[in-house]
């Protein structure tokens, strides 16, 4: 049985109701719901190392904090573009030296991967929590690492930081591609993907394991003419099956 021609109108007009009540809802929710985008020319300012305007900026009351349209914080933007004395002065004025972009990335994190030292040494000064992992990055002694910084890297780890993946240099690790068995050591040294590791136990392989090429250079491991206990083997960062590894 069909309904009524006036009982389809009224439900035609309360559907209509709700729909503009539901829009006039969304509109008049509260600023701190929304994401705010901060002011394009502090962020241009930064990005450019225009202290002048950056500085009037501030002034002016732009939060140093606030993110631009790609999610990403001035200092962050300052800091990947080389931009020391900009970088300087938005910490001065309050930035916070752990912000994170949309995306989870850090300053010091932006600073390890470019391979700017300068600017991670302004941070760790300036409180930079070193060991903030942002996915699929990790930490930023991570990133420097897998960059090939060395220099940058080497200071991080002075400053008592720790990899969030558990491959960086001091950290030990194992290959045991083998069905298991193979050989753990620490990481001496790391560029890339490369690594260099001196073994510290040789698991299983009592008459050796065959050689491969990326996991053991090609030389077998064990036995009597294998790789041994104090040797320094270079593998590649997928021959890597356990990492963190407590020694």
């Amino acid at each position: 049985m069909s309904c009524p021609k006036t009982l389809q109108r009224s439900f035609r007009t309360a559907l209509m109701a709700t729909c503009i009540c539901g829009i006039a809802i969304g509109q008049t929710q509260p600023a701190s719901r929304r994401t705010a985008v901060g002011d394009p020319e502090m962020h241009r300012a930064a990005k450019q190392g225009d202290l002048d305007v950056l500085q009037a900026r501030l002034r002016a009351g732009s939060d140093p904090n606030a993110r631009d349209v790609d999610g990403r914080t001035a200092l962050l933007n300052a800091v990947a573009a080389g931009r020391l004395d900009a970088a300087r002065l938005l910490l001065a004025s309050g930035a916070d030296v752990n912000g994170k972009s949309s995306e989870g990335r850090t300053a010091l994190i932006e600073a390890a991967e470019s391979g700017r030292l300068d600017a991670a040494r302004l941070l760790v000064e300036a409180g930079a929590d070193l060991n903030v992992n942002q996915r699929g990055s990790g930490a930023a002694l991570d990133a420097a690492d897998r960059a090939g910084h060395t220099e940058l890297a080497a200071m991080l780890r002075q400053a008592g930081a720790r990899s969030a993946t558990g491959r960086s240099i001091g950290d030990t690790v194992c290959v045991r591609p083998w069905k298991g068995d193979g050989y753990c050591g620490t990481v001496e040294s790391t560029t890339r993907t490369n690594y260099s590791i001196r073994i510290t136990q040789i698991i299983g392989c009592a008459n050796g394991c065959e050689g491969r090429e990326q996991c053991s250079a090609g030389k077998q491991v064990g036995g009597v003419d294998g790789w041994k206990t104090g040797d320094l083997i270079q593998t590649v960062s997928w021959c890597l099956t356990h990492t963190g590894v407590q020694p």
